[in-house]
């Protein structure tokens, strides 16, 4: 079943990018950290991160190692008050030895949340990483 549930969400994903995500927004994050997502770990680096609001999929390519990590959010929060209007940011949990990302803060109305990934330790921190709209989105 967890096979499954794989390739049906990876082709999701793929059919969205196929068709021209027509709400999607990219960023670029400095991330100083090797960090676990959708089960991959990615290097520390530049990061081109591009959001399908419509879909709920991130994509995060490493641009100094070429290398790319696609991501479903599993839930969506609506933004409270206090974070209204605050700009897009990552957010990691970090407990011994590893980060994995955790949610990412759209800077518009919602929050999307990620699956924690499965033998991890409790968090011991949390980091937050701005990002940095791209021109022409």
């Amino acid at each position: 079943m967890n096979s499954t549930f794989k390739k049906m969400t990876m082709s999701v994903a793929l059919m969205a990018v196929a068709t021209g995500i027509a709400a999607a927004q990219t960023y670029r994050a400095e991330i100083p950290f090797a960090f676990q997502v959708g089960g991959k770990v990615m290097a520390p680096g530049n990061y081109a991160v591009r959001i399908s609001s419509q879909h709920a999929i991130v994509t995060l390519a490493n641009v100094d190692a070429k290398d790319t990590a696609m991501i479903m959010a599993n839930n969506r929060e609506r933004t409270g008050k206090e974070t209204a209007g605050a700009p897009p940011a990552l957010t990691f949990e970090c407990g011994v030895g590893r980060c994995a990302l955790s949610r990412l803060r759209t800077g518009v109305s919602d929050t999307l949340m990620f699956a924690r990934p499965k033998g991890g330790t409790e968090t011991a921190a949390a980091t937050e990483i701005r990002l940095v709209k791209l021109n022409g989105d």
